[in-house]
């Protein structure tokens, strides 16, 4: 039996239609029924709120992987973190749980034609950029949610009718997604 942490904000937690529900957890204990999936996602949080909890909703559970997914609210203008803000509180994240353990996934897409204004495409970009580069520096799997997301034919079935959270074929996609890099980092961590 293994630990699987899902660390994050509200899409995390599973946030659908104004409830926090298992979309996300469900999902992913389908596929790893030999492992214990907690959720560790708040609605709202930014990377300085993980680093506030991460010793009470990660590290005393003594995870063997992670998934670290946020960035939503970081770079929402009503937070005004810099992208470096971002960047440090990420590689903060890293350092406390360990790299080996990790998976990091990019911010989501969202359809600013659905009323997410505070949080516009060039500023979402960077968050990206960021997220990867975090991600490859540290030698850690990234999840490229933002542009797996980018190649669907529209983003409207994927997200609620506020832009921002995912309907369920958004979990679907994201579940896909994290299920495939944590069937990678499970098998590395069988063969060392």
């Amino acid at each position: 039996m293994y630990k699987i942490i899902l660390f994050g904000d509200s899409i995390t937690a599973g946030y659908y239609h104004q409830e926090v529900t298992d979309l996300l957890t469900t999902r992913i204990s389908q596929a790893f029924p030999l492992a214990e999936v907690i959720n560790a996602g708040i609605p709202g949080d930014t990377t300085v709120d993980a680093l506030e909890r991460i010793d009470q909703h990660v590290l005393t559970y003594k995870p063997d992987y992670v998934t670290v997914f946020f960035g939503a609210n970081d770079m929402a203008t009503h937070h005004l973190k810099t992208s470096e803000d971002y960047r440090e509180n990420l590689q903060k994240i890293i350092d406390l749980i360990g790299r080996e353990k990790i998976i990091l996934v990019s911010p989501p897409a969202n359809n600013p034609l659905l009323h997410v204004l505070d949080r516009p495409e060039h500023r979402l970009e960077k968050y990206v950029e960021v997220a990867k580069e975090v991600a490859e520096q540290n030698d850690i799997p990234f999840v490229s949610l933002f542009a797996e997301m980018k190649k669907q034919e529209s983003l409207r079935p994927l997200l609620q009718e506020d832009g921002l959270h995912f309907s369920e074929e958004g979990y679907d996609l994201l579940a896909l997604l994290m299920n495939r890099a944590l069937r990678e980092k499970i098998k590395e961590g069988d063969e060392d």
